[in-house]
């Protein structure tokens, strides 16, 4: 499972200036716990899709970030799939 494109978009999520500092830590720890050499990818795929399902409901959230984390949870979603 290639979840590289995941980790780009993470990481350039965690690098815009206008997401809250409230999801900018929730997508700080999805980044780490990719970037970590322990546990199970299918696991962290899963954990990351939950806590974005979180996010992605927030009242507060633009519609630009609201947009990039759907398009990460689709992706999430895909790489569990394998495609």
């Amino acid at each position: 499972m290639d979840v590289s494109e995941v980790i780009e978009l993470l990481a350039s999520l965690c690098e815009d200036k206008t997401v809250s500092k409230s999801v900018h830590e929730a997508l700080s720890e999805i980044k780490q716990n990719f970037d970590s050499e322990s546990g199970e990818v299918g696991v962290k795929v899963d954990d990351a899709l939950a806590r974005l399902e979180d996010l992605s409901i927030d009242p507060n959230l633009s519609a630009d970030v609201r947009t990039k984390i759907w398009d990460l949870t689709s992706k999430l979603e895909g790489a569990a799939n394998g495609k």
